[in-house]
């Protein structure tokens, strides 16, 4: 039964063959150099061991009932108690894991283990640098941040020529992808196709099946968050999605509302307290004081108070008044006055 069940766990990770070198191992860096022979194209891993567990004896060796291609070989030898460090037990240093090596896997942490040539389908055998005097390679994850949430590409470069971008996935924000191309396949739940990156480029990137990614532990912890917006006919506001124990926390952004006096961008359009102050008098000078409210102070001079009854307008302690208009045609015949609407009849 437990050799079923490693066979199973295997197939979790991706169906695709070895790929470059990810930036995965928890608590270290990673700097992909050359070996020299014939293992020059399998890169090596820079780790420093940190606070790995003994790995001395383990070089170049698959763990018992392990077979050369990297699969389960059903032998009953194979047993592992699962949570004790087996290979994709979550994980949160290196001293967790049999292997001696917590490693990045789909945007979270898991235990992995050493290899010769060939690793599970989705997992690439890399050196370790810096596990000196022994020579180590271990099995590293080809989408160690695929799902994870993201900002931009920088967010999903666990090495350099991972191919991994920040793809866009709409309302519900963004995650890193993984590559797909060049023999790679995606993991389960995820398909390969055409998308957009938060740059709006158009790539090959494995997506998830869901329109939707979920939070690792490993996210929860570091609280990554992707950018959201709320938009209405008033405007556009960003904000975050956090990822919590509970999953992404709704989008913490402002609904935009029109712009009032009160020092806030309500609308978010990048402009504080535009035209929130204007009385609609021509005699007075309108300001906005922020927080204090609006200010409307009275002047003088010419000003146009939209009366054709009058003319010569004018300000007078803050109200806009002029002479009575003169309609007299001196016509005995017709009686004069004046209309607001129209002017003289």
């Amino acid at each position: 039964m437990r050799a079923a069940m490693m066979l199973a766990v295997l197939f979790v990770g991706s169906c695709g063959g070895a790929g470059k070198v990810v930036e995965s191992v928890s608590d270290v860096g990673a700097d992909q150099q050359s070996r020299d022979g014939a293992e020059a194209d399998r890169g090596l891993l820079d780790l420093s061991p940190g606070d790995a567990a003994d790995t001395a004896g383990q070089e170049g060796r698959m763990p018992d009932g392990m077979a050369g291609d990297g699969f389960p070989s059903g032998d009953s030898t194979f047993l592992c108690e699962e949570g004790s460090g087996c290979f994709l037990d979550p994980c949160g240093q290196n001293s967790g894991c049999q292997s001696g090596w917590c490693v990045e896997h789909m945007g979270d942490k898991v235990c992995t283990v050493a290899c010769q040539e060939e690793c599970p389908p989705g997992w690439s055998c890399q050196q370790v640098a810096g596990a000196v005097p022994d020579v180590v390679f271990i099995c590293v994850s080809d989408h160690a941040n695929l799902c994870r949430p993201c900002r931009d590409g920088k967010d999903c470069e666990g090495s350099v020529g991972t191919g991994d971008v920040c793809v866009d996935y709409g309302v519900e924000g963004a995650f890193c992808g993984g590559k797909c191309t060049g023999g790679k396949a995606c993991p389960w739940g995820f398909s390969c196709k055409q998308a957009l990156t938060v740059d709006g480029i158009a790539v090959q990137q494995c997506v998830a099946d869901l329109g939707v990614c979920p939070c690792t532990q490993a996210s929860v912890e570091l609280a990554l968050w992707t950018e959201c917006t709320i938009t209405n006919e008033w405007g556009s506001c960003g904000g975050k999605r956090v990822c919590t124990p509970e999953g992404l926390a709704p989008c913490d952004a402002s609904v935009p509302v029109p712009d009032e006096c009160n020092g806030l961008d309500d609308d978010c359009d990048g402009d504080t307290d535009e035209d929130t102050c204007d009385d609609a008098n021509p005699c007075t000078e309108d300001s906005c004081l922020g927080p204090d409210g609006c200010l409307n102070v009275a002047k003088e001079g010419e000003c146009i108070d939209g009366n054709p009854c009058t003319v010569a307008d004018h300000c007078v302690v803050g109200v806009c008044s002029g002479s009575p208009v003169k309609c007299d045609d001196s016509n005995p015949c017709t009686d004069d006055g004046c209309d607001e609407a129209g002017g003289c009849v």
